[in-house]
């Protein structure tokens, strides 16, 4: 005597149809599970998109005004106005200027060897 799980696999059952469906209706949940989780990756990646734009916006216009006030004031001062105002910060700041000096000699010998 066959047991009912014999049966119950049997192709020409009932059995079969009903487990053609849950699988069906399985595939459609996992289906649906997908395309929320596309659809929620989609709008992650627009998002991020739009905030990185923004933010090189800003930096772009960071960098632009620095350029325009670099120009202006190379144009009104000149090579010697900036010569002299470096001088000036020497001689107001002597050890820090040192220390500056000093470090980025030092970091220039490092890569030289190398």
């Amino acid at each position: 005597m066959a047991s009912t799980n014999e049966v119950d696999m049997e192709p020409s059952g009932e059995s079969v149809r009903q487990g053609a469906a849950g699988v069906i209706e399985q595939a459609g949940e996992r289906v649906g599970s997908i395309i929320q989780t596309m659809d929620s990756a989609a709008q992650t990646i627009q998002e991020t998109l739009r905030r990185t734009q923004e933010s090189a916006s800003a930096a772009m216009a960071t960098v632009t005004d620095g350029l325009d006030t670099s120009t202006t004031y190379l144009t009104d001062r000149g090579i010697e106005g900036m010569v002299e105002d470096g001088e000036a910060l020497i001689r107001r700041y002597p050890f820090q200027a040192l220390l500056i000096g000093c470090s980025v000699g030092f970091l220039l010998s490092r890569s030289w060897k190398r």
